[in-house]
C-alpha cells in the first residue's frame, strides 16, 4: 500500500487476451495481414515464427519488441521489430465499493480517476472519499494499492493534474465507520426481520460517542 502521490508513470501494459501486430523493420516481402497478428494466449505468451515463445503479459509492446529482435538476431541481418496491440478486449477499468452503481467503464479515451467516480454515479452518503483506493498491476503483474483522498481531488488548485487511468485498473471506495453500521443495523432490520416492512415500523439511525464508544440507536417511526 502506499499513498498515490508515489504512483508511478503510467505504461501501456499487454494483457491476455489483446492481439498484437508484429511487423519486421526491414522485410523482404509484404507478408499477409493476418501473418502480422498475434493473439495472446491466457497464459501471457504467444509463438513467434523463428523466435519461441514470447512472454507478453505485463510487459510492454517495445519490450516485446527488444525481447523478439534479440532472438531473430541469431537468423537475420535486420531483424528489429515493431509491435502495436491491435485489439485490446480487456480495455476496462473496475469502479466498486460505496458508489451509487459499480460499473466496469471502457476506457478507449483518456479517462481520469474523477470521470471515473462521476461515472459511476458518484460516492454515496456512507463512503468514506479520504481513504479511495486505486489498485494498478505492477512490473510483476499484481496489484499494489495506492490510496487518495477523493474530497482534494476535487478542490480547485493549480498546476494540479487529473490523475489518470490505465486498463486493468480497479477503483474501490471504502465505506466510512458510520456507513458500516448502517449496513449492519439494515441487514437486521431488511433481511433478520423482514416482517417490519409488513406491519409499518420504520428505523432511524443515530451516532453518538459516549465514553469514546460509538453507538448506534434503532427507534421505531412511533418513537418507542
Amino acid at each position: 500500500m502506499a499513498d498515490i502521490r508515489d504512483l508511478p508513470e503510467s505504461e501501456t501494459h499487454v494483457m491476455a487476451g489483446d492481439v498484437l501486430q508484429i511487423v519486421r523493420d526491414i522485410a523482404p516481402r509484404v507478408e499477409p495481414e493476418e501473418n502480422t497478428r498475434f493473439q495472446v494466449r491466457p497464459d501471457g505468451g504467444f509463438s513467434y515464427l523463428d523466435a519461441g515463445t514470447i512472454v507478453a503479459v505485463g510487459r510492454t509492446p517495445e519490450q516485446i519488441a527488444d525481447d523478439i529482435s534479440s532472438r531473430l538476431a541469431k537468423i537475420y541481418r535486420y531483424p528489429k521489430v515493431t509491435v502495436n496491440i491491435m485489439s485490446a478486449p480487456g480495455n476496462r477499468v473496475q469502479v466498486g465499493g460505496a458508489v451509487q452503481n459499480p460499473v466496469s467503464i471502457d476506457i478507449t479515451t483518456p479517462t481520469s480517476l474523477d470521470q471515473a467516480i462521476v461515472g459511476a454515479g458518484g460516492l454515496l452518503s456512507t463512503a468514506d472519499a479520504s481513504h479511495v483506493a486505486l489498485l494498478r498491476l505492477d512490473a510483476t503483474n499484481r496489484y499494489k494499492a495506492y490510496f487518495t483522498d477523493f474530497g482534494q481531488l476535487l478542490e480547485i488548485q493549480a498546476q494540479r493534474r487529473p490523475l489518470m487511468l490505465k486498463r486493468g485498473d480497479i477503483v474501490f471506495v471504502p465505506k466510512s465507520a458510520l456507513g458500516n453500521a448502517i449496513e449492519v443495523v439494515d441487514l437486521y432490520m431488511n433481511q433478520l426481520l423482514p416482517f417490519t416492512k409488513s406491519i409499518g415500523l420504520g428505523a432511524s439511525y443515530s451516532w453518538t460517542p459516549a465514553n469514546n464508544n460509538t453507538t448506534n440507536a434503532v427507534n421505531n417511526s412511533n418513537g418507542n
